[in-house]
């Protein structure tokens, strides 16, 4: 059996921030920390591609390596988590900034009218509607026959997942709302937003990622099933993305320039994705 493209990717990502972890300044608990996850990252890889096929049949190891990956990013995630020592508060009052003329205006105006209200409800929902993004974007592949689509699926989704929260050994800030922005009016405490908080709290790294990692893997699986889905699940998923960005941003959980630079490796992802399946 052959390594997937996307099999490569993974193994490269997290090596990568196995040998990266070694180099930085880290405390050992991290270190090895990082190097477990990462350790274990590389087992399930390798397993899933190389001896999995000789214990079951073939169509039930690949059907398993088509949904590794959800639980890979995971991993990278928490692996990435580890990276964090500090927060560059420099960088986030220049992120704060330019959200207090961007964003600032119209959270406002939608937290003071009840139509406005409503906005944000929406937004909450979809800011939720993420984690089930990736699953639903392969099951799609999966009811339109395209299952054998999977690897370049997972090609550009893994890239623009391991590209942005790869830059947290680098780039570290704290998530807007924990801030306690001064210009900010308090938004409505639904049940939604109590349950993305509680999702934050217990299964997040509790720290941003810039660029959004929810922006950019949520883009990158509408823009992935444009390519070899059914394009109009590709299109319900761009408007997914671009309501999950909103909020993200109007939520508070992540900066304008988050939510942006997501779509951007996104596209970077895709562009990048298609030189590779190219090759």
């Amino acid at each position: 059996m052959h390594l997937r493209v996307a099999e490569w990717i993974s193994l490269l990502a997290f090596s990568g921030f196995v040998v990266l972890a070694w180099r930085l300044d880290l405390d050992r608990v991290r270190r090895m920390k990082i190097t477990a996850l990462g350790s274990g990252a590389v087992a399930v890889t390798l397993f899933a591609s190389l001896v999995l096929p000789h214990l079951v049949a073939p169509r039930a190891a690949s059907i398993t390596r088509d949904w590794i990956p959800n639980l890979l990013v995971l991993l990278f995630y928490s692996q990435a988590g580890q990276f964090v020592t500090r927060a560059d508060v420099d960088v986030e009052a220049r992120l704060e900034r330019l959200d207090r003329r961007l964003v600032a205006p119209r959270v406002e105006w939608c937290a003071r009218r009840p139509l406005g209200g409503w906005i944000l409800t929406y937004l909450e929902l979809a800011y939720l509607s993420y984690y089930a993004a990736m699953p639903l974007a392969l099951a799609a592949l999966y009811l339109s026959g395209r299952r054998r689509e999977a690897d370049r699926f997972w090609t550009v989704v893994l890239l623009a997942a391991y590209g942005s929260s790869g830059t947290l050994p680098f780039i570290q800030t704290r998530p807007p709302r924990m801030l306690g922005e001064k210009w900010s009016v308090p938004l409505p405490s639904g049940k939604v937003r109590a349950f993305n908080l509680w999702i934050l709290r217990h299964g997040s790294i509790q720290t941003n990622t810039c660029p959004s990692s929810h922006v950019a893997i949520a883009a990158a699986c509408a823009l992935a099933l444009l390519r070899v889905g059914p394009v109009w699940a590709g299109l319900g998923f761009l408007a997914v993305a671009i309501s999950i960005a909103l909020g993200a941003v109007a939520g508070r959980y992540h900066y304008a320039a988050d939510a942006i630079l997501g779509f951007l490796v996104a596209g970077a992802a895709w562009l990048a994705g298609t030189a590779l399946a190219a090759g």
